[in-house]
């Protein structure tokens, strides 16, 4: 995280306190004091789920669980129904009391309900439109079909509940009906994504089903939300006011899609115009976000759409990964506090009385139900089989976020009461628990998903290319993704923790599975001839980039510049003493050759017991690979052989002196006599290369280099050295 990053986060959290203490102010009329109360408690309970949420998630992930149903949990423990309302010093209602008979405080749930506009902004941002409109005829099917059945099937199930639940016999247009049905038609690709990567399903069938499934139910979801909420805010319920209703709702939808889109490019044109930098271009269209989610709001819609549609108006820009890549870290502050707020609104003893554990039960079950049959039915339409079938419905079981977004809409709104916001986070919570392990065994078997009487003919293959290193990973994978995207493909990745990217062109559809040690393809048989074609210009590229790259500077100029007297500042910054150890000097090192010489040094710090005896051939050969790029052979007879490597965490360092000198390909020809090893940390840059400018200044003198070639002794040569730099 740099620091950057760290300071846009932190200014987003400013604003969001300021706000929302500005809120509470102007609502209560409270005093500077009663203000200053307020927030410094909002302050404790955001360092508390903060750290609460990042628990809960790990402890879930440990056992193989999504970190988000950590997060839920954790904040139910914390929350006002269990330990929340505990007195403690300072606090005698406790941490996280009820406030207005609402389970958090309005300043905390306005932090969630940003954190929300920014998980739909981002949602929005990583969908591929093009991609979306180009998805083969079966995807959407299938998701138009889930959407529909879970959506009237969930619905109905409440009205059918309603009496015995809620006390009151509801229509099939009843808010709450209408919002439970909303909530479960949401799909969660991720989790399903996740387990389909593991199992190298991702470019079979019906994993291509699930996921372009799962970006319509995600698109259709969204109106039918803007649709409920119209409907929702108005008094008419007689079907041609719905009628009405739901054109009003849906041509706002459109109106607002369509326009983003159109305007996309002059938009980044004109952030980029404004704004120049990319840290602030990333806060403004964020800006912007939040201010197109206060117009739908004031329009009678939910905000998330308005945050979902500023994302996707911008996905296809080329400042889309600029925005999402400077965001992160805000996400990864505010979105887990907004599931550790949802999952304190859950009350424990309302769930277990037995009419609600019923209708959470039956809710649940429907969710499943329709789900497998809605989606199910959908691809046995196209030739799958039944075992097909059953694995597209059961990837698309899992809900998400955007279940749990939306029902937190109806619970603020006071649309749904609370019973009903405790059944919708059931049915989340256990349909992302209950989903992996039956779509992993379902997956593990390669008998056929179509019926006998279709016949897959193309073959699934995986090419693999290794990478030498994280950095070298970084840069080839960039532009393999350009040349993919020059050549009409689309290119999407998927939201999930693992690198995982979707290339489709007409009927081609490849996915990219990516780590900093290799790059995996998996692809129809008759398209690996064109992905090593690919590969290869790709390489052909950077290695033309490079050799121009040997033109762009005089680097034996800069190598002699390395020991020029005009050193600039002389401010000390680290001293030597802190870095070389006295057993980690030598004044006669042996080797005749420069791989005998790093090996001798290598042996240094291994003595010196700052490196591990077992790593040292791993040194060695990193090194050796380092000085075939270029030579760490300076001038005056002075070597410098350095590399980073994730074997170290701090810098340390080698020195050592061969008086009779050895070829080192230094830059002036001679042998050099004075070498100093340095390994570094890979996170480690600035320190790092200071360090090496610092020990360069005091070879700079011939005198220096003089007196360090006639120690006779070891601990000669480290006082020489110590007293040179201190």
């Amino acid at each position: 995280m740099n620091r950057r990053s760290v300071a846009s986060s932190l200014l987003t959290a400013g604003v969001i306190f300021f706000f929302s203490a500005a809120h509470v102010y102007a609502d209560t009329g409270a005093s500077e004091s009663g203000l200053i109360e307020i927030v410094t408690q909002l302050v404790f309970q955001l360092g508390v789920i903060i750290i609460a949420a990042w628990f809960g998630g790990k402890l879930f992930e440990r056992f193989s669980l999504p970190a988000v149903l950590g997060e839920i949990v954790i904040g139910a423990l914390i929350g006002p129904y269990v330990l929340g309302h505990l007195p403690l010093p300072g606090f005698p209602l406790g941490l996280f009391p009820f406030s207005s008979g609402f389970p958090v405080s309005a300043e905390l749930y306005s932090i969630a309900t940003i954190a929300s506009i920014v998980l739909l902004f981002l949602a929005g941002l990583e969908t591929d439109i093009d991609a979306f409109l180009k998805l083969s005829f079966v995807g959407p099917v299938v998701g138009i079909f889930g959407v529909i059945f879970s959506f009237v099937l969930g619905d109905l199930t409440a009205v059918v509940f309603s009496k015995f639940l809620f006390g009151a016999q509801y229509g099939f247009v009843h808010p709450v009906p209408l919002f439970l049905g909303v909530i479960s038609t949401a799909t969660s690709v991720g989790i399903s994504a996740r387990i389909l990567s593991e199992k190298k399903k991702m470019d079979s069938p019906e994993g291509v089903t699930i996921v372009a499934s799962a970006v319509i139910d995600d698109v259709l979801g969204i109106i039918i939300l803007a649709i409920v909420i119209a409907m929702a805010k108005s008094s008419q319920i007689s079907w041609g006011d719905i009628g009405l209703i739901s054109l009003k709702a849906l041509g706002i939808w459109l109106g607002f899609t369509v326009a983003g889109v159109l305007a996309s490019n002059h938009l980044s044109q004109f952030l980029k115009r404004v704004f120049k930098d990319k840290i602030t271009i990333a806060i403004a269209a964020l800006a912007l976000a939040l201010l197109l989610s206060g117009i739908f709001e004031r329009s009678g819609l939910a905000m998330i759409i308005g945050a979902y549609i500023m994302g996707l108006s911008l996905s296809k820009t080329d400042l889309c990964y600029v925005i999402h890549e400077n965001l992160v870290v805000v996400q990864k502050l505010l979105v887990p506090v907004f599931f550790c707020v949802m999952g304190m609104l859950v009350n424990f003893r309302e769930m277990t009385s037995p009419h609600i554990l019923l209708f959470g039960l039956v809710y649940l079950l429907v969710a499943i139900i329709s789900k497998v049959v809605g989606c199910g039915f959908a691809a046995g339409l196209f030739g799958f089989n039944f075992r097909g079938s059953m694995i597209v419905g059961i990837g698309m079981v899992p809900r998400g976020e955007v279940a749990l977004i939306v029902a937190g809409i109806g619970l603020s709104s006071g649309v749904i009461p609370h019973d009903a916001f405790s059944v919708a986070v059931m049915m989340t919570f256990l349909t992302t628990l209950i989903t992996p392990p039956i779509l992993a065994k379902l997956v593990e078997s390669d008998k056929p998903v179509f019926m006998s009487r279709r016949k897959v003919k193309d073959e699934r293959v995986e090419i693999r290319y290794k990478m030498p290193n994280p950095e070298t990973a970084d840069l080839v994978l960039r532009k393999t993704i350009l040349m993919f995207e020059s050549n009409g493909f689309y290119v999407h990745r998927i939201v999930m923790d693992d690198v995982v990217y979707q290339i489709r062109r007409n009927g081609t559809f490849i996915v990219l599975n990516y780590d900093s040690k290799q790059m995996t393809f998996h692809c129809k048989e008759q398209d690996a001839s064109f992905i090593h074609t690919l590969f290869y210009e790709v390489m052909a590229e950077l290695e033309n980039t490079m050799k121009k790259l040997q033109t762009l500077a005089d680097k034996e100029q800069i190598g002699r510049n390395i020991f020029s007297l005009k050193t600039g500042s002389k401010k000390k910054e680290i001293s030597v003493s802190d870095i070389l150890s006295p057993s980690a000097v030598g004044v006669r090192l042996d080797g005749n050759t420069k791989e005998e010489i790093l090996m001798e040094l290598v042996g240094l710090l291994v003595r010196s017991g700052q490196l591990r005896y077992e790593i040292r051939g791993e040194i060695l050969k990193s090194l050796l690979e380092r000085e075939s790029v270029m030579s760490t052979g300076m001038q005056d007879g002075i070597a410098m052989p350095h590399v980073k490597t994730g074997s170290v965490k701090n810098i340390i360092t080698a020195f050592g002196v061969k008086k009779e000198g050895v070829d080192f390909g230094s830059l002036d020809s001679k042998p050099s006599k004075i070498f100093i090893l340095t390994l570094c940390p890979k996170s480690l840059s600035g320190p790092y290369l200071q360090y090496m400018a610092e020990f360069s200044k005091s070879l700079v003198s011939e005198n220096a280099r003089n007196s360090i070639l006639s120690c006779k002794t070891s601990h000669e040569l480290y006082d020489f050295l110590i007293g040179a730099k201190t």
